[in-house]
């Protein structure tokens, strides 16, 4: 598996604070909820939003654009888990936040 730096720190994302970033060529939208980090595909399967300038509402990443919601564990549609985005695994290291570059 490989995997991209994305953050130096974890410290460098608030909780509950959603960032936009592009890491290997990918959009992502990394999140921190609960002191935990998670990476999701950036762009919303809806209308092509931007999952990274979205917010956390109720714990889920919440679109822009049109208002859907994500899991940010999962990348699953709060009301309709059939459709999502992808998530990606996140590493915390003593280096940085690293998530899979694996598509």
């Amino acid at each position: 598996m490989e995997w991209m730096k994305v953050l130096d720190s974890a410290d460098e994302i608030s909780e509950g604070a959603v960032m936009d970033i592009t890491a290997g060529g990918v959009a992502l939208a990394v999140m921190k909820v609960n002191g935990e980090v998670f990476a999701l595909e950036g762009t919303c399967p809806h209308e092509g939003g931007p999952l990274g300038k979205g917010v956390i509402e109720d714990g889920y990443l919440v679109c822009p654009w049109h208002g859907w919601e994500f899991d940010p564990s999962t990348g699953n549609d709060r009301y309709n888990p059939s459709r999502g985005v992808r998530a990606f695994d996140v590493e915390i290291r003593d280096d940085g936040v690293y998530v899979t570059s694996d598509q």
